[in-house]
C-alpha cells in the first residue's frame, strides 16, 4: 500500500519553509602560482541530516562520509557486454514463472491463490538480490578489486533486471485480480524496483545497445557504505547512495505520512521553498517515502528511509548554468597560457578558461585530469567538467602544442 500527499496540500505546507545558510570561504587571488587550492567549496557535512552536504541558494547534497576512490570512466557500446549474461538470468526467471503458470489452469481457487503467493515471493526474493548485487559491487570497486566499467556493469545489469521484474509483478497482479479471494498488491514492490532505473543508467542503456555512438565519461565516487556518480551533459545529473542508511529490520521513525514530510522539508529547505510541483509519497510495505520535486535549479528525487529516518537514496538533474558559484575565483599563469578556474557549490562542477597570457584571447584546449581527457574547451575558452572528490592535476594541451598544469584540491 502507499499513500501521497498531494500537491495541493504540499504546497500548502511549504509556505513556511526557511533557507539554511551556507559558509563562504576565501580563495586564492589573481596570479597564484602554477600549484593552488580551490577553497571555494562552501558545503560543510552535517551528521544530523542524513550525512547531507547543506549550502545556501541550491539543493543540499546526499554525500559519503569516510574514505572513497574517486575517478572517472568511460561508457559506451563496451558496456554491452554485461547484457549477455543479464539476459541469460532473465530468461531463468521467465522459464520459473511460466512453470507456475502452467500450473494455473488445472487448480483450484485455494491452489490458485497459492500459486500466486509463492510467485510473489520469488520475484520479491529475486529483487531483494538487486540490493545486494549493488552493495557487493560498490564496496569491491571502493577496495580496488573491481573496475569502474565492471561496477557500471552492475549498475546496468539491475537496471535491466528491475525492469523485468516489475513488469512480473504487473502480470501477477493482473492475476491476482481474477481469482475469487485474492488480495496481491504488487505497487510497493514496482516502485522500490525504481530505484534501479535512474536517468544515468538509462544513459548507460543507450550507450550499452549502441542507441549512442558517442563515448561519454562519468565521475564515479565509491566507498564501504555508498557511492556517488555524476555525468554532464545537457544538465549535471548526480545520483547518489548510502546504503548505511537503509534498515528495514526497525520500524518507521515517524508517526505518519504528515510527520516523515516535516523531517523531509528539514532535509532539502531550499528544494521545498523553490518547489514548483511537489510531490511527497508513502510506500508502507518497504518502509520508504519518496520525495520528488521541481525547483528552480532542476528536479530532486529522493528516498528517505523509515527505519533510520535518513535519505537512503538521491537522483537530482539540475541546470549547471544556475547553480551558484563561489564569489572567489582561482587563476594561474604558466606556459604563456591563464587558466581561470571557477567551481559551483556543494562539491558540483567546475569551469575552466584557457586564454592567452599576453592577448588575452580565448584558446582551444584539449583538458585532462590526472591524465583524464574530460573535453576541449569552446569557442570562449571554457569547459565545465565535473570535479573528482580529492587533490587532481588538470592539464590543458593547446592546438599548437602548448600545456599548462595545474594542481587544485577541494579543501
Amino acid at each position: 500500500m502507499n499513500r501521497a500527499i498531494t500537491p495541493l496540500l504540499a504546497l500548502l505546507l511549504v509556505s513556511s519553509l526557511t533557507v539554511v545558510p551556507g559558509m563562504a570561504t576565501p580563495g586564492v587571488s589573481a596570479g597564484a602560482p602554477a600549484s593552488m587550492s580551490v577553497q571555494n567549496q562552501v558545503a560543510t557535512a552535517d551528521s544530523t541530516n542524513s550525512e547531507l552536504l547543506t549550502v545556501s541558494n541550491t539543493t543540499n547534497r546526499l554525500s559519503l562520509e569516510e574514505e572513497s576512490r574517486s575517478e572517472y570512466a568511460e561508457y559506451g557500446p563496451d558496456l554491452g557486454v554485461a547484457l549477455a549474461s543479464t539476459d541469460d538470468e532473465l530468461r531463468i526467471d521467465h522459464a520459473q514463472y511460466a512453470t507456475i503458470d502452467r500450473q494455473f489452469d488445472d487448480a483450484t481457487a485455494e491452489e490458485r491463490r497459492a500459486l500466486l503467493q509463492t510467485a510473489y515471493d520469488q520475484l520479491k526474493n529475486r529483487s531483494d538480490t538487486l540490493r545486494t548485487r549493488e552493495e557487493q559491487a560498490v564496496r569491491a570497486h571502493a577496495a580496488g578489486e573491481i573496475s569502474s566499467t565492471q561496477l557500471l556493469q552492475t549498475l546496468l545489469r539491475n537496471q535491466q533486471e528491475a525492469a523485468a521484474l516489475s513488469e512480473a509483478f504487473g502480470e501477477l497482479e493482473e492475476r491476482s485480480d481474477r481469482v475469487p479471494g485474492s488480495s496481491l498488491s504488487v505497487e510497493d514492490q514496482q516502485d522500490q524496483l525504481e530505484l534501479y532505473r535512474t536517468t544515468i543508467r538509462s544513459r548507460l542503456k543507450s550507450a550499452a545497445y549502441g542507441e549512442n555512438d558517442s563515448k561519454d565519461y562519468l565521475a564515479i565516487e565509491t566507498s564501504e557504505n555508498g557511492y556517488v556518480i555524476a555525468s554532464l551533459g545537457e544538465s549535471y545529473i548526480r545520483e547518489a547512495v548510502r546504503f548505511d542508511n537503509r534498515d528495514t529490520s526497525r520500524p518507521t521513525q515517524f508517526d505518519d505520512i504528515l510527520d516523515a514530510y516535516e523531517h523531509s522539508r528539514q532535509l532539502y529547505p531550499w528544494a521545498y521553498e523553490t518547489v514548483q510541483s511537489p510531490s511527497f509519497n508513502e510506500y508502507t510495505t518497504v518502509q520508504l517515502y519518496r520525495i520528488d520535486n521541481n525547483h528552480d535549479q532542476g528536479h530532486l528525487m529522493a528516498y528517505l528511509d523509515g527505519g533510520t529516518g535518513d535519505i537512503y537514496r538521491e537522483m537530482q538533474v539540475l541546470d549547471y548554468k544556475s547553480l551558484p558559484e563561489s564569489e572567489n575565483g582561482n587563476t594561474a599563469v604558466t606556459s604563456g597560457l591563464e587558466l581561470s578556474i571557477r567551481e559551483t557549490k556543494a562539491n558540483g562542477l567546475a569551469t575552466v578558461t584557457v586564454t592567452d597570457e599576453e592577448t588575452g584571447e580565448p584558446q582551444s584546449a584539449t583538458i585532462t585530469i590526472d591524465g583524464f581527457t574530460v573535453g576541449t574547451t569552446a569557442d570562449d575558452g571554457s569547459l565545465w567538467y565535473v570535479p573528482p572528490g580529492d587533490e587532481y592535476e588538470l592539464q590543458a594541451e593547446t592546438e599548437a602544442g602548448t600545456t599548462a598544469t595545474v594542481t587544485l584540491s577541494s579543501s
